[in-house]
């Protein structure tokens, strides 16, 4: 039995062990017909796009290589399911259960976290107190002090830095969040053996946006190709439709309302083969605004 068979069958068993249907498992990551290709192991994912997969699963990338679960430590697998839940219930923007997981696995003392798994925990405890609060002064703080300028955990520290980002987009502090994705995607580039996809399209994505607030939308553009072109090679949709809606956006206030559509309604089919109806709602009401017929 060849690797992509496995990796199949180990992700149909797991889906239908969660109840899930292949449509629910693309939802957000891919389609319907490449879940489909790839439980049947004719269709060979790319590791961003079974990263994405096992997220959605909730279980560690080992699940699908048989990896002899005797040889890994028991701590590291209790603080990786701690990490599969937390992803999983940032994506839904569940930041109350975000917060209630966090105090208490910090509050543990029968628990003994490495500083990075700390550190981790922490961000995560910063982000959610955003979202629940709105103290930003507070939740900076939090973010801030996590951050350690060192070789070691260079990825953690390029996500706190983008979180922070996030956080000021959110209070319309754009040129904070412009100054802070930028330090964020420099440090990424200089740093050696480091290749996180998810991370790297995240800040590109995040600059994208921001400059449009700030009404450069040549170099946003710039920054929505990148992404795009991100997303094509590493065959996954994480952030492709967002992307091209950006992309289109920017187009359409550079008043290139033709080049703007197309690529608002590449945005759209992927939406919708997604089922994400938020944005696909979101989108159509933009194309009726622009007198386009969906």
């Amino acid at each position: 039995m060849n690797i992509n068979t496995i990796i199949g069958k180990k992700i149909k068993k797991r889906r239908q062990e969660l109840g899930m249907s292949q449509k629910e498992l693309s939802s957000d990551i891919g389609t319907q017909a490449q879940i489909s290709k790839i439980e049947k192991g004719e269709l060979n994912p790319s590791s961003s796009f079974l990263f994405n997969i096992s997220q959605k699963l909730l279980v560690d990338m080992n699940y699908f290589f048989e990896l002899n679960s005797a040889n890994i430590n028991i701590q590291n697998t209790h603080f990786n399911e701690i990490q599969n839940m937390l992803v999983q219930l940032k994506a839904q923007r569940n930041y109350t259960s975000i917060k209630y997981i966090v105090d208490k696995e910090l509050e543990d003392k029968e628990t003994h976290y490495s500083s990075y798994e700390k550190n981790y925990l922490l961000w995560h405890k910063g982000i959610s107190n955003y979202y629940l609060t709105y103290n930003l002064k507070e939740s900076i703080q939090i973010l801030n002090e996590l951050i350690v300028e060192t070789t070691h955990n260079v990825l953690l520290n390029i996500n706190i830095k983008t979180s922070i980002a996030i956080i000021y987009q959110e209070e319309k502090k754009y040129k904070q969040a412009y100054q802070l994705y930028k330090e964020a995607l420099n440090q990424y580039s200089k740093a050696e053996n480091l290749d996180d996809f998810q991370t790297k399209t995240k800040i590109l994505f995040g600059l994208s946006q921001t400059l449009t607030y700030l009404e450069e939308y040549t170099e946003s553009k710039k920054y929505c190709l990148e992404a795009i072109n991100n997303c094509i090679n590493e065959n996954t949709l994480h952030f492709l439709p967002d992307s091209y809606y950006q992309l289109g956006n920017n187009l359409v206030k550079q008043n290139r309302i033709d080049e703007g559509i197309k690529y608002i309604k590449i945005a759209l089919n992927f939406f919708e083969a997604q089922g994400n109806t938020y944005m696909v709602n979101l989108l159509e009401e933009k194309l009726v605004i622009l007198n386009i017929p969906v």
